[in-house]
């Protein structure tokens, strides 16, 4: 490489500035060349200590050749300035020289090049500089790393566990709620009572206790039949009748109406009425003729609904009645099972989640440990509750021999099977919320464990 506003000559093809008059050769930022003022094509010629030698004594012939030639007269050219001299006056003058002392000007100390060149390094800033953006990345990016043992180290207190154990307790009654009402909507559906009522046995029926009397005892005496049929038909031939007759059809009949007017709100108020009575008789007239060995009139059957109406049976059987007796409007289970209810229930226990989730910090461990417990106590009583409605009415039908009971027993056997079935979904929910919370406690302990080995 050879400066071209000084002339110097170097062996170093990536010097910045040049030793001698400090020029740019290339540009610090970019690395590009400034051909201004470098020229990479001239030969190199290497600064080395022979060199040094050789030349000293070259000058030290040529000082004693010059005692002995004649002066140079005033028109000549001074003579060129001392060495250490070059580099400052080279720019402003340049100097005619012989041979011999242009090459002694060109060639300079190692001891010179390396103060020269160690003060030039020193004011050139260095090429690595421009590394220095990427170490704010860095400190960036270990930033968040600092403030995440801060969220960690967040705790739960004993009030907040209280709260959240009073909400789960809400949540998990508002859920059994739900499901029982869902299992009602389902399975208690006119429809479902009047298969199972299609389904009764025909003697239970008939022999079932109604007011402290069998149900065929009661509509013989209600009806004074034995006045009616003039004494030829007593209680056994009056249950064989009912029983031959098919009366469980017809009371299934009559439940799906009451069913459908309690639940979905169809027709009219619902009752059973004289007319509906004698006309059932009226159908089976063969069969009586055959049972009681008595045709029955038409003066028979119009005194039989005389006697009916007597005995007020349309409002006794109303469901008006019924309500009033057992003090319960059921008019409103329409209300209770309808889906807006069902779905009110649902927000109001998605609410409740939401808060637990707050009360604890919306920490995942805690929350998946609250909802298990919720939906696994859930789950348990909608399952248990399915069996007492399936299994208890029967056992008291067994006990009791009511015809309430045992036709609990049997309707209800729909709404059991849909709420087993949901209180096992919300069960086997409720232990994979527990299966994740301990696993995910399980890897916190791993992680834990690693951190302190380490």
């Amino acid at each position: 490489m050879k400066c071209k506003l000084c002339g110097a000559t170097y062996d170093e093809d990536n010097l910045y500035f040049c030793i001698g008059c400090g020029a740019m050769l290339r540009n610090p930022a970019t690395g590009e060349i400034m051909e201004e003022n470098a020229d990479f094509s001239a030969p190199v010629e290497t600064v080395s200590e022979e060199t040094n030698n050789i030349n000293a004594s070259d000058d030290m012939s040529d000082a004693a050749s010059d005692e002995l030639l004649p002066k140079p007269s005033a028109a000549e050219p001074p003579l060129p300035l001392p060495e250490d001299d070059i580099s400052d006056k080279t720019e402003e003058k340049p100097i005619a020289e012989k041979p011999t002392e242009q090459k002694t000007e060109k060639v300079f100390s190692t001891a010179d090049i390396i103060d020269k060149d160690s003060a030039k390094n020193s004011a050139a800033p260095p090429p690595y500089i421009h590394k220095e953006p990427t170490a704010s990345p860095r400190v960036q990016e270990s930033a968040p790393t600092a403030e995440t043992p801060a969220v960690k180290s967040t705790k739960v207190g004993a009030g907040r566990h209280i709260g959240a154990a009073i909400i789960s307790l809400l949540a998990a009654v508002v859920l059994i709620a739900v499901c029982l009402l869902f299992s009602l909507k389902l399975g208690f559906t006119g429809e479902n009572l009047h298969k199972m009522a299609d389904n009764l046995d025909r003697w239970s029926v008939v022999n079932a206790e109604f007011d402290n009397m069998s149900l065929s005892d009661t509509l013989f005496y209600e009806s004074d039949f034995d006045k009616l049929s003039n004494g030829f038909a007593d209680k056994t031939e009056f249950s064989l009748f009912l029983a031959k007759a098919d009366f469980r059809a017809f009371c299934a009949d009559k439940i799906k109406e009451y069913a459908d007017y309690i639940i979905d709100g169809k027709g009219n108020e619902v009752t059973l009425t004289e007319n509906e009575l004698v006309d059932f008789f009226v159908d089976n007239h063969e069969i009586g003729k055959e049972v009681f060995d008595y045709e029955m009139q038409t003066a028979d059957y119009n005194s039989m609904r005389s006697v009916l109406a007597e005995k007020e049976i349309s409002d006794k059987f109303s469901v008006g009645k019924i309500g009033w007796e057992i003090k319960f409007h059921l008019e409103n289970i329409k209300n209770i099972l309808s889906y807006l209810s069902i779905g009110i229930l649902a927000a109001v226990f998605v609410l409740l989640l939401v808060w637990l989730a707050f009360a604890v910090k919306k920490r995942g461990r805690f929350i998946l440990g609250y909802f298990g417990n919720i939906f696994v106590f859930s789950g348990l009583a909608v399952i248990l509750a399915a069996a007492a409605v399936s299994v208890g009415a029967a056992l008291a039908y067994v006990l009791t021999g009511s015809f309430l009971c045992y036709l609990s027993s049997m309707l209800l056997l729909p709404t059991a099977a849909y709420g087993a079935c949901i209180g096992l979904v919300v069960l086997i929910a409720g232990l994979i919320f527990k299966k994740v919370k301990n696993s995910i406690k399980t890897k916190a302990r791993i992680q834990a464990a690693k951190n302190s080995k380490a």
